[in-house]
């Protein structure tokens, strides 16, 4: 209470309520509902939705959302243009003939750097720079069948991944890398341009499980589903088979006398109650609403047994050859007319056009690339000169200084030994295990 009293007379008249207050009863729940956790209410100022959160902190401050929940906001509210992935578009490294896929025609480079993998230091794509990349392609597929090129995308950049990473299979080529430099082998393996076609050509093909550029899909799924449970019921009725004539080897067999017997007594039995039916009926009066009945009754079970037959047919019967595939119709425009060459052959749903769409590039901007790519390629071809020029000197020096080193060799005089005759004697050296005392050769002088 003293240092409280003392404290407020020195401080400024400002603090004395506040002071005062914590003299009574409820100061020490105030001071205590001051660090209890509060909830703080943020305010929905943009279109997302942003939480309220329970924090121990005095202050209250604002908390937004995850990225994985900004992104599944996004998603549901803006779900895409509708018409993603009709186009594909293909882009080639102007000097290491690198290869990246694009469901738009602006190349993002963090989207692009997720096809990047790793083949070597010094060696993989750090980074995106535009003026090195060039369109080479680009895939038309039909209005309306986005979830085609989509499917085409997943399935070459899953091709891509495998040329890059599975190259060590055992065959020619794996034994031709391995042999390689580790920066040959990488710039081998960072040149995809011609698996990329060849993929292209295998996936528009209807090649790859679950392709949707195949159009009756749902229809081959079907046939070989059929097909697997025929073989299924095939083995299972086989083994069932051979079961029964296991059984069988040990039973006896019945007389067929007496299974006649009993055949005929059966039989008889049949007669004599479809006769009291009759007298029964004669006497009602009722015999043609009975028969009305009897034949409708048998028809019905005609029909029905015809329908059972036609169903063990079929079903006993395996399936027949597997349908044609039919494959969507798709449009492939090329920068360079060449470039189609690289694959060995190409369905008949695929039609080349030389050019890529002006709807997707201008003249001018495509004339722009192209005197950007003769920049790049003038430049490369300079500083590749100016390079092997340095190498070439570096090399000269480096003989030059050699034969100066041979020619000091041999011109080289050495002092006559202390015995008149002229060669070369090393002087004498100090013992190898150091025993703390001076050689005589110091002593004496050299």
């Amino acid at each position: 209470m003293n240092s409280l009293c003392s404290a407020s007379r020195s401080g400024s008249m400002a603090a004395r309520p506040l002071l005062a207050m914590a003299t009574r009863p409820t100061a020490a729940a105030y001071l205590t509902s001051i660090r209890r956790p509060t909830a703080a209410m943020v305010p929905t100022t943009t279109t997302l939705r942003l939480e309220s959160i329970r924090t121990k902190k005095k202050y209250r401050h604002p908390q937004g959302i995850t990225k994985k929940q900004l992104a599944a906001l996004r998603r549901a509210g803006n779900p895409g243009p509708e018409n993603l992935g009709e186009k594909i578009y293909l882009w080639n490294h102007i000097q290491a003939n690198y290869v990246l896929w694009s469901t738009t025609k602006e190349l993002r480079s963090n989207k692009a750097l997720r096809q990047v993998q790793f083949t070597g230091k010094k060696n993989t794509l750090i980074k995106i720079r535009k003026d090195y990349w060039h369109p080479m392609a680009t895939i038309q597929f039909p209005s309306g069948h986005g979830e085609v090129g989509l499917s085409v995308y997943q399935k070459v950049l899953e091709l891509k991944k495998r040329h890059e990473l599975e190259w060590d299979d055992g065959g020619e080529e794996a034994k031709r890398l391995l042999n390689m430099t580790k920066i040959e082998r990488g710039r081998e393996l960072n040149d995809q341009k011609g698996n990329s076609v060849a993929d292209l050509a295998y996936v528009l093909g209807g090649g790859g499980k679950g392709n949707l550029v195949v159009a009756n899909l749902e229809e081959i799924k079907k046939w070989r589903e059929r097909k697997w449970e025929w073989e299924r019921e095939r083995e299972q009725n086989g083994r069932e088979g051979v079961a029964r004539l296991e059984e069988g080897e040990g039973e006896e067999v019945v007389d067929t006398e007496e299974v006649k017997e009993e055949e005929g007594v059966a039989e008889e039995v049949m007669v004599k109650e479809e006769v009291v039916q009759e007298e029964v009926v004669k006497e009602e009066g009722k015999e043609e609403e009975v028969k009305e009945e009897e034949g409708k009754e048998e028809e019905v079970e005609e029909e029905e047994e015809e329908v059972e037959e036609e169903e063990e047919v079929t079903e006993n019967q395996p399936p027949g050859e597997e349908p044609a595939k039919v494959l969507h119709k798709v449009r492939i425009f090329w920068a360079n007319e060449l470039d189609h060459h690289f694959a060995e052959s190409w369905s008949d749903n695929v039609e080349h056009v030389l050019g890529l769409p002006k709807s997707d590039w201008t003249p001018e901007l495509l004339e722009a690339m192209v005197a950007n790519q003769e920049r790049l390629v003038e430049l490369h071809a300079t500083l590749r000169e100016k390079k092997l020029a340095e190498r070439a000197t570096k090399k000269e020096l480096k003989e030059a200084a050699l034969k100066r080193r041979e020619k000091r060799k041999e011109e080289k005089k050495f002092a006559p030994t202390p015995a008149g005759e002229d060669g070369w004697k090393s002087r004498p050296r100090a013992p190898k295990k150091f025993t703390g005392k001076a050689p005589k050769w110091a002593k004496e002088g050299f």
